[in-house]
């Protein structure tokens, strides 16, 4: 496939300010598109999302809070449009796809758009509107379906681990007020109560271990408020990716992921995961790590049998320490969707 430069819009339509991984993995590809030869990247998207992106890159901000059928919303974006002209949109989030789709008709045929499903919705026909469907699991390409999809699975960025573990493990625990001879067990999310944070915090309350809950949001007060003394809330963390070399377990225990970009990042970090069945949990992880029930005495049992021999635990997850290192690369991610929209180009030119 010969060479072919290109004008690129992402957009993205969640209202702010609060940031999840849908935004987070936005900014992220966003920054390694742009540092492709001959990609230019502009980003639309609400301008409570600006710091997110490198200021290298045209962010044209968009109040998103109207609703995906608002004339003027509609009309601002067709008129960025039409000023950037570009070769690809691409959409992120069923909310931008269904702006998208609004805006089709009104849409030079050349461009070609693309829409990215990142979780799970019980209304896709938006998507029917896209020249290309990406999903970012197998399980949110199931629920799309009949509408075909492409699985592009989310990615990270390596992150070294620091020397000296021990003795990092044992001054963050301490930080906290915690037990530092104790095994660490980490958390990470919005509280909010889809996560499940609440029955984490009951089932630890019997283990001869530390559970910290790394995130903020709403349920903050309430959890605390659960919380005994082997249990902390350590806020939002812009270290989360170094304390993660630091734990001996992560467990997640969430009703629904989208993608569950934590987990990846733990087995990444060489830390072990246990997790319900979501998101990519249940292509990546074996049957024996995935939590089936999260009932507190249940949980608690299944954590347990997996804390009793923690060597045992990492050793026997190395080969998914591999495959994330290997595969969820955010540089070989950026490849793979500049391949995509490469294709796109050469096939409407054709």
């Amino acid at each position: 496939m010969g060479f072919i430069s290109m004008n690129l819009i992402l957009i993205v339509a969640s209202t702010g300010p609060l940031v999840g991984g849908m935004e987070n993995q936005l900014a992220l590809q966003a920054q390694y598109l742009a540092k492709l030869p001959d990609i230019d990247v502009t980003i639309i998207a609400s301008p409570t999302y600006k710091a997110l992106f490198d200021p290298s890159l045209t962010f044209i901000p968009i109040e998103m809070k109207r609703s995906r059928r608002n004339p003027t919303l509609l009309l601002e974006l067709i008129k960025n449009v039409h000023r950037v002209n570009p070769d690809i949109i691409h959409a992120h989030g069923h909310k931008a796809v269904s702006l998208l789709g609004n805006l089709r008709l009104f849409i030079k045929r050349k461009i070609q758009l693309v829409g990215t499903a990142h979780g799970h919705k019980r209304k896709n026909k938006a998507f029917k509107k896209m020249d290309m469907v990406l999903s970012v699991s197998k399980g949110i390409q199931n629920t799309l379906s009949p509408i075909t999809s492409t699985v592009v699975y989310n990615g990270i960025e390596p992150v070294v681990a620091s020397s000296d573990h021990a003795k990092h493990k044992a001054e963050f625990s301490s930080s906290l007020g915690l037990d530092s001879n104790r095994p660490l067990i980490i958390g990470v999310g919005r509280l909010v109560k889809l996560k499940n944070f609440d029955r984490l915090i009951n089932a630890s309350k019997n283990l001869d271990a530390n559970l910290v809950i790394l995130g903020d949001g709403p349920e903050h007060q309430t959890l605390q408020a659960l919380s005994p003394s082997n249990v902390a809330l350590a806020g939002f963390r812009e270290d989360t990716r170094s304390i993660l070399f630091l734990a001996d377990l992560m467990v997640i225990c969430s009703d629904r992921e989208g993608f569950s970009l934590v987990l990846i990042e733990a087995l990444h970090s060489r830390l072990p995961v246990l997790s319900t069945r979501v998101g990519v949990a249940v292509e990546l992880l074996p049957n024996e790590y995935l939590i089936n029930s999260t009932e507190e005495t249940a949980l608690q049992k299944t954590i347990q049998v997996h804390l009793s021999d923690l060597s045992e635990l990492k050793t026997k997850q190395e080969a998914l320490f591999i495959r994330a290192e290997k595969e969820f690369n955010i540089e070989k991610i950026t490849a793979h969707t500049r391949d995509i929209y490469l294709t796109l180009m050469s096939n409407n030119n054709a």
